[in-house]
């Protein structure tokens, strides 16, 4: 697999890996969806997937400055009156901000663009009666993409054009794409996808069932996709956060380095 340079640690270059874990969504959003029903514009990437989440009908816009490029990444969202993101990966003007909002979004803030080195985090374990698992095609990735959907709350059929039933599983060493799980009984409580990019180890899809939450498993699902990354060279851990996971990854060693402006629009 063609590689940047891997970065070896947070502190060879602040600045610099808190723009790449922030642009790393994009390059993981692209390498999910590009083949996938996925368009590409001029400065933009529009994925449509009519399902009722804002995440299945996402727009990333990559130049801040470009208005209309947001404008255009988001007017079919519009007409198709469906709920909807907008994401700036590399930030956002004022006039882009404004050209999103004329149309419906309502700014949601900033997610924050996190990072840490992989051989500092934190340590972590599992509770007794689970084990870890990297989950491959078949009934494990169908057990994955449940977890997933109950986990993060979003519609099932979301869930699954992210997960292997959809994608696939190259189950290599040195995989791009690899997705991991905690399992209980023969099923899947809590998930995690590692995607290899730009030298850097993201961290995707991490959720935990509702009735497994609070023992640890969010933190383990992170943390040990990341030791597989490590095994393979890479030294920086980078993912984008939500709310709940925030404290989560602070705990891990996970630092915010950068943010990722998101605009939500939900019809009615």
């Amino acid at each position: 697999m063609q590689e940047t340079e891997m970065a070896k640690s947070i502190g060879s270059s602040r600045d610099a890996i808190g723009a790449r874990a922030a642009r790393h969504l994009e390059l993981a959003f692209r390498g999910f969806t590009v083949g996938h029903g996925a368009e590409l514009g001029t400065n933009y990437l529009r994925w449509t997937t009519c399902e009722a989440h804002p995440l299945g009908n996402v727009a990333i816009v990559s130049d801040p400055s470009d208005a209309d490029a947001a404008r255009a990444a988001v007017e079919p969202l519009v007409a198709r009156n469906l709920p909807s993101a907008v994401l700036f990966p590399q930030g956002v003007s004022a006039a882009a901000a404004r050209s999103v909002v004329a149309l419906g979004f309502a700014d949601q803030g900033a997610m924050p663009a996190m990072a840490v080195d992989i051989d500092r985090m934190a340590a972590t374990s599992l509770p007794p009666g689970c084990a870890w698992a990297r989950i491959g095609e078949g009934g494990g990735a169908r057990g994955w993409s449940e977890a997933f959907a109950a986990g993060y709350g979003v519609p099932m059929g979301l869930a699954r054009l992210f997960s292997p039933e959809e994608l696939g599983a190259d189950m290599a060493g040195d995989a791009q794409t690899q997705y991991f799980a905690i399992v209980r009984d023969g099923r899947a409580v809590a998930t995690s996808l590692l995607y290899l990019a730009d030298g850097l180890a993201g961290i995707y899809c991490v959720a935990t069932v509702p009735e497994e939450r609070g023992k640890g498993l969010g933190a383990h699902v992170t943390a040990e996709a990341l030791r597989a990354a490590q095994a393979l060279g890479y030294g920086v851990g980078v993912l984008q956060s939500s709310l709940a996971g925030h404290s989560i990854y602070l705990g891990l060693g996970f630092e915010d380095l950068a943010t990722v402006p998101m605009f939500v629009r939900m019809p009615g």
